[in-house]
């Protein structure tokens, strides 16, 4: 198949698949989502997202069916049935169907899938952003499907020619729109704190987890706009980026000054994430 949609058991391509109109994703975004990028019929690190994906679930009283193990095999056996190396895989669950009502709790949730093929692309090649007010609200932590915020900041990044939009609060730097943004400064790392303004990136935690692994010295703390334009270099990690760094911000050019380091952290990312893959 050249892509795949799966809908609670239902199996099609995605432009043939249907969901009904029932379905409290589709009038309140009530559900949850996580993806994964897949090389040679492997997820990469599918069993962290499933710990994420269950763990936002549960904060939100939404019942998945199927186990953690269960969901993890039946991923890996539709990814086995798109064509291509590299894939992308998305799955997301809403609070089930049941007519629109804000407080109806349907006792299932509903199930989605996604496949694509998509490659990673050259992770050496650096970003342009754009600086946007975080208008997002107070549980970003959870990786809801209530997205309107950050598709409003990626279209006017996109109108702007750039790759990425970064949300700042009252000066303090959060996240991109779909990525984790952390900074390099005096050889040390430094990124947002895991609170309810950013979303924890399985992508963050192994830059951070790396990062330690060889001696680098990491900040988990609160940066300013300032410290932004003025590092050493501009990270941003998702799980379809990897790790890249940033060119421009708002047209201005930033980082360029420890080349050395980045280039060192993108290697061993991307060497785990091929050791990881290898068929």
């Amino acid at each position: 198949m050249k892509n795949l949609g799966y809908y609670n058991g239902k199996i099609g391509l995605i432009e043939e698949m249907s969901v009904p109109m029932t379905d409290r994703a589709f009038y309140f975004g009530d559900g949850v989502y996580d993806a994964v990028m897949c090389r040679n019929n492997i997820p990469y690190l599918l069993d962290e997202h499933i710990d994420r994906f269950y763990h936002n679930c549960n904060r939100l009283s939404i019942v998945v069916e199927l186990s953690k193990s269960e969901l993890f095999s039946t991923i890996c056996s539709l990814v086995r049935m798109v064509e291509g190396e590299e894939k992308f895989v998305y799955f997301h669950a809403s609070r089930g169907n049941a007519l629109r009502a804000h407080s109806a709790m349907p006792k299932n949730g509903s199930l989605c899938i996604m496949i694509t093929e998509q490659k990673m692309g050259d992770i050496r090649l650096k970003m342009n952003t754009i600086l946007v007010p975080d208008i997002r609200y107070e549980l970003c932590d959870i990786k809801t499907l209530n997205l309107l915020p950050s598709v409003l900041v990626a279209q006017r990044a996109s109108i702007d020619g750039a790759d990425e939009a970064i949300f700042q609060r009252n000066g303090i730097i959060t996240e991109g729109s779909h990525s984790n943004v952390s900074i390099i400064s005096n050889g040390k790392i430094i990124t947002a704190p895991s609170d309810c303004h950013i979303l924890p990136g399985v992508t963050r935690a192994h830059l951070i987890k790396e990062a330690r692994s060889i001696g680098i010295m990491v900040e988990e703390r609160p940066y300013t706009i300032e410290e932004l334009l003025e590092a050493d270099e501009v990270l941003i990690t998702s799980s379809s980026k990897m790790l890249r760094g940033v060119a421009t911000i708002d047209g201005e050019g930033v980082g360029g000054k420890n080349p050395e380091l980045l280039a060192r952290l993108q290697a061993i990312m991307m060497d785990n994430y091929l050791s990881y893959t290898s068929a």
